[in-house]
């Protein structure tokens, strides 16, 4: 079964590729701010959902049909949004700058960060330390992607299609 930390991986690769960078999993394990060996073992459960192929020759591919149609229908079911208190954070969701010019919200949303800027009603991240790799290593593309996923894991039926509208724009740039 694929954690969190795994959808947050996978998103990490689509931005490297897109971006030229290289996948070693040193790399990856630094901006995830993950160890090395849960990236392994991330790259595995991911083969084994079929959402990445790993050649000897060409590298890693990632199906992007499938991972579009886990995010968008199964997303919500088995990485479900848990709403806490209001924290300092990272802001996520309908707060994060990409969707707030799409979809205005009275609320502020954050993966709770106690060096955070922000101060809003925290949402847990699909994974513990997202908001430690996001300091690390800033990404803007990766944090609209993450973002994105909270919104699909947070919002109705208005604010996913406005989401996995988005997020296939972003899949296939």
């Amino acid at each position: 079964m694929l954690k969190g930390q795994d959808i947050a991986l996978v998103m990490k690769i689509m931005v490297s590729q897109q971006l030229g960078r290289p996948l070693e999993y040193a790399v990856l394990a630094y901006e995830l701010y993950i160890s090395q060996s849960e990236v392994s073992k991330g790259m595995l459960r991911l083969e084994k959902a079929k959402i990445i192929s790993r050649y000897p020759d060409k590298g890693l591919e990632v199906h992007k049909h499938a991972l579009f149609e886990m995010l968008v229908h199964g997303l919500k079911y088995f990485m479900t949004a848990e709403l806490n208190i209001e924290q300092r954070g990272t802001l996520t969701a309908y707060s994060s700058p990409c969707i707030k010019q799409k979809i205005v919200n009275q609320h502020t949303y954050v993966w709770p960060y106690i060096n955070g800027q922000d101060k809003g009603i925290s949402l847990t991240p699909l994974y513990k330390t997202l908001p430690k790799a996001l300091d690390r290593f800033p990404d803007e593309s990766f944090h609209e992607l993450m973002s994105l996923l909270d919104l699909m894991r947070l919002g109705g039926s208005r604010e996913i299609k406005i989401a996995s509208e988005m997020l296939e724009k972003k899949i296939w740039a």
